[in-house]
Formats: C-alpha cells, structure tokens, sequence
C-alpha cells in the first residue's frame, strides 16, 4: 500500500510539477485515511478474537472458582455439624459421669502433691535393628 502510493506521488509530481502538489496532498491524505481504517479494523478483529480465546478460560476459571466456593461451603456446614455432634456427645459424657462416676472418675483429683511418685520403669536400650524383613528371606535381622 504505501509502496503503490509513493510510485502514484512520484509520477504525479513528475508529470504535473506545480499542480501535482495539489493531487499529491490529496492522495496522501486518501492514503493515511485508508492506513486508519484498515488499522482500526485490524485492531478491533484481533481485540475480538482474544476476547473470545479469554473469555472461554475466564469462564472455565469462574466455574471452577464457583465449584470450590460450593465445597468449600459444604465443607463448613459438615464442620459445624460435627461440632454441634461432638458437644453434645462431650455434653452427655459430663451428665454421665456426675451420675454414675462421681468424684472417683477423675484420676487427676486424686493425686496430691504426696502420691506422686514415678512409677515408670527405666527405659531400656535397645539398639536398631530391621523388623521388615521380605518375605523369602534368610531371617537374619541386621543392626543399623
């Protein structure tokens, strides 16, 4: 295009010198105007063509984002529910235990700063050794 419009310019200039700067200016403006259009068009289908390729993922990313969001929903009501379950039932082991347990229930009252003693047996050495032997094999256990 702007090849084809500068041989048109240089023929006109030269055949018509002096009036030709009329015809020329004419041209060039036609020319540009034309460039505009073209440009415009040019624009607004690519613009187009990405808004429909964008568009598609957005859309899939918003269903997948309302999908969680449903889940995630789901997910809270179960919670509380389980909540509510597990007070109740925490709920009903204290009625129970003030019923049938008393005081003698809890082992932690019982034991005064005097009755504490340590009662666990000294912790052995033991060294490493493999416990998951395949099966098919010799037997031998083997220290790390």
């Amino acid at each position: 295009m702007v090849f084809f419009t500068s041989i048109l310019i240089v023929c006109i200039l030269y055949y018509l010198q002096a009036d030709g700067l009329i015809y020329v200016t004419i041209i060039a403006v036609v020319a540009e105007l034309m460039n505009m259009f073209m440009t415009q068009t040019l624009t607004k289908s690519v613009e187009k063509k990405l808004n429909t390729q964008w568009g598609k993922k957005a859309a899939g990313y918003k269903n997948q984002i309302t999908a969680k969001e449903k889940t995630i929903k789901e997910m809270k009501e179960i919670h509380e529910k389980s909540a509510q379950k597990i007070y109740m039932a925490n709920k009903r082991i204290k009625a129970y235990e003030e019923k049938f347990g008393g005081e003698d229930s809890d082992p932690k009252k019982d034991m005064g700063p005097s009755s504490k003693k340590d009662t666990s047996e000294p912790k052995k050495k033991r060294s490493k050794e493999y416990d998951d032997l395949p099966c098919g094999s010799d037997g031998i256990k083997r220290r790390i």
